[in-house]
């Protein structure tokens, strides 16, 4: 019967973890960017749209890319290319030039929301396999 010596068994346990911690960073990583696609499509689909020629541009703007990547973890932002001031001034509401306010328009706050359970949700469900 093959087996391990007591001599080798930490640093049999060592090499395991590190298995480990390497397969649950990838799923980190593919469940992230996974997350951020459909965050992106979501947004693409529930954002207003403007008026005039320019209607559906900052719709068609959202896009994500990777910020930052290590062997541990990886940062994603979610962002409008084409019209990146304009995010927050639909999201919160503005002033008008003419006096009064223009409210806001909740978009992305539900989107966000959605995606941080969905994500919460995924990585739950891959790393208890």
């Amino acid at each position: 019967m093959a087996g391990i010596k007591i001599d080798a068994l930490s640093a049999e346990i060592a090499k395991m973890m590190e298995e480990y911690a390497a397969e649950a960073a990838g799923d980190v990583k593919a469940e992230a960017k996974a997350v951020a696609k459909e965050a992106v499509k979501e947004l693409k689909t529930t954002s207003p749209e403007g008026p005039g020629s320019k209607k559906g541009h900052y719709k068609d703007g959202w896009a994500s890319k990777v910020e930052s990547e290590n062997a541990v973890s990886i940062g994603i932002q979610v962002y409008n290319r084409k019209k990146p001031g304009l995010t927050h001034l639909l999201e919160k509401g503005h002033a008008k030039r003419s006096g009064g306010r223009v409210e806001g328009i909740q978009h992305i706050g539900p989107v966000e929301q959605r995606a941080v359970e969905e994500y919460e949700k995924r990585l739950k469900e891959r790393l208890s396999r």
